[in-house]
């Protein structure tokens, strides 16, 4: 990994630093855990243990705590929190999960955080039917919810994980350096849920306008960070962190922030990228290796640091609208932890 690289890991956050970034929402989050287990529409032992499988294989609930911070931050004074934004953290995290159950069969990826994904496990069919079902779950959150402006906000959110999937699948093997593109899918497939759980909750909580805006804009903006840095991990990154292949996003066809920082000089370097693109050379770990090997050495990480950057400020930016609280502390600190995520 080059010196620029190890600069955006500087001080690292640690699961154990997430875990204190969202010790505010703790006990919140154990109980979006609790509904995750039980909010089961069959009760067939194979189904419930497959779904158990899934919520516990996974993640580290960044977007579960993003809803229930900015619940959190703008809860009105001396009022009880509402048991809605339990179930609006949980619709946020079963959409995701949802969202990558589907994604790992239309990849063909047989791991997923270091373990066998569904599909792999037992087959596509399979996969897909329980992300259908996650989806179905989701749906019965939304409608424990009644609110018409969520139910629009999510919807989208549904539209945007299926525009931003076909947009990368037209995408593959593409050379063209077309950053507003990149931004579009990195919207449609991440920034988009983000920004549904951290303004949500400020909607249930019967919060102006501005402050709504706000916490839209700063879900948007640190989700479009969060797909930036993934897409730097997968160049800078190993096997081992990231649960995954490393280079496998580029070995798929897929060109993202640090090969489209190095594409748009249209130098030497830059030409001889395009080259292993456009005839799928780097569909083979050769050619893999010399693409990453490319970026690397051509300012490609050093480039899409500086884009993760100007997001993250962003994002930071529209948190000052928030009334000061540990909780907004919290959304602060969230950002720092996508920015030096290692995994």
């Amino acid at each position: 990994m080059s010196t620029a690289s190890s600069s955006i890991t500087t001080n690292v956050s640690s699961n154990s630093d997430l875990t204190a970034i969202l010790e505010p929402v703790a006990s919140d989050i154990a109980a979006a855990e609790e509904l995750l287990e039980t909010n089961l529409i069959d009760d067939n032992p194979f189904v419930a243990d497959l779904l158990a499988q899934v919520f516990q294989a996974g993640g580290k609930r960044i977007r579960t705590g993003i809803t229930l911070l900015a619940s959190r931050a703008t809860q009105p004074v001396q009022t009880e929190f509402s048991r809605l934004h339990i179930v609006l953290a949980v619709l946020t995290e079963t959409i995701h999960t949802a969202s990558l159950v589907h994604d790992d069969v239309i990849d063909g990826a047989a791991v997923r955080r270091g373990k066998q994904t569904v599909n792999r496990k037992w087959n596509d069919r399979l996969a897909v039917l329980l992300g259908d079902l996650l989806f179905a779950q989701a749906s019965i959150c939304l409608a424990r919810i009644m609110n018409p402006v969520i139910v629009g906000i999510y919807g989208q959110v549904l539209g945007d994980l299926c525009a931003g999937e076909i947009r990368q699948m037209r995408s593959q093997y593409s050379c063209e350096v077309d950053w507003d593109a990149y931004i579009r899918k990195s919207v449609c497939k991440t920034a988009s849920l983000f920004a549904a759980g951290s303004h949500s909750g400020a909607i249930l909580n019967g919060c102006s306008d501005d402050v709504v805006t706000a916490l839209k804009e700063y879900g948007m903006n640190l989700g479009i960070c969060f797909q930036i840095v993934d897409d730097l991990l997968d160049v800078t990154s190993n096997t081992e962190k990231l649960g995954k292949p490393a280079g496998s996003d580029l070995q798929g066809g897929l060109v993202t922030a640090p090969a489209l920082s190095v594409l748009e000089r249209n130098d030497g370097p830059a030409l001889r990228l395009k080259e292993l693109i456009r005839s799928r050379g780097i569909a083979t770990e050769e050619g893999t290796n010399e693409a990453l090997e490319i970026i690397r050495a051509n300012g490609g990480v050093e480039a899409t640091i500086a884009v993760c950057q100007k997001y993250a400020q962003s994002s930071k930016q529209q948190l000052l609208k928030l009334r000061p609280s540990r909780f907004r502390d919290s959304l602060e600190g969230l950002v720092d932890y996508v920015l030096t995520r290692t995994s």
